[in-house]
């Protein structure tokens, strides 16, 4: 039976209700847009099969039949639910940041490089709850949706005091691989903020230390590509050194 065709206003409306009571139609303006009182930026999951996902045993047939049916009520369910899962740990980066622990590579004495970053604070699942996912598009194969969510006062001071405290804006990228889907991208951000401390750090510290420690704050809205077959991503943060280890000589 030939496949019947559907308009994009009734995808849409589809994806609206596979978001749910987090979709909303955003009437906000493009001068209120502004970090200190507004997280919003876009993010995007394939409409087709998505990557890492149904290459494992982990989806059920159902799920794996959810992007071929065009027909379904639960059309681009699969995007619309890597999106959620992404939101949150973005919208942590940029309302509470994340913390870091770095030790540089030193071939001479045998250290292997690591670089491990966790949330400074987790979402509450008020808070997450308090996402909105807005005017969802499609285009090029992906699903796309602007993702909006309104500090409290306590977080605008938070950002403020990053603002207002001498601390180094620094801009990096990272890459992961597409087939890794959400650890992807988590990977391809910790890329950026290891990148962007070693460059930053190699113009401060004359010798290569031990290790460093310290906080990053995402200070304006991620960009999220493909290039050859990995993620890139393009972080702008702030960062806060709270320990810098050195070596010491005999």
């Amino acid at each position: 039976m030939k496949r019947l065709e559907i308009s994009k206003a009734a995808i849409l409306k589809k994806i609206f209700t596979v978001l749910g009571a987090f979709a909303i139609i955003s009437s906000v303006q493009a001068a209120e847009v502004t970090q200190e009182r507004l997280v919003r930026f876009s993010l995007w999951a394939a409409t087709d099969v998505y990557p890492g996902y149904f290459d494992t045993d982990n989806a059920s047939d159902k799920e794996k039949s959810m992007n071929k049916d065009s027909n379904s009520d639960v059309t681009y369910a699969v995007p619309v639910k890597k999106i959620k899962e992404v939101a949150p740990f973005m919208v942590e980066g940029m309302v509470y940041g994340w913390q870091f622990d770095y030790t540089p590579s030193d071939k001479a004495r045998g250290v292997k490089e690591y670089f491990e970053m966790t949330p400074i604070n987790t979402l509450s699942e008020a808070e997450k709850a308090s996402i909105n996912f807005a005017k969802p598009w499609i285009e090029n194969d992906r699903l796309s949706a602007w993702v909006e969510y309104r500090r409290t006062e306590a977080q605008q001071h938070l950002y403020n005091s990053w603002k207002s405290i001498l601390h180094p804006r620094i801009k990096s990228i990272g890459y992961a691989k597409l087939v890794e889907g959400f650890d992807g991208i988590k990977k391809a951000c910790e890329e950026a903020v290891k990148n962007g401390v070693r460059e930053y750090e190699r113009t401060q510290i004359k010798t290569k230390p031990k290790e460093i420690i310290g906080k990053v704050l995402i200070s304006e809205p991620p960009m999220i590509g493909v290039d050859a077959g990995r993620y890139k991503i393009l972080l702008d943060f702030f960062m806060e050194s709270d320990r810098i280890i050195e070596y010491k000589t005999f």
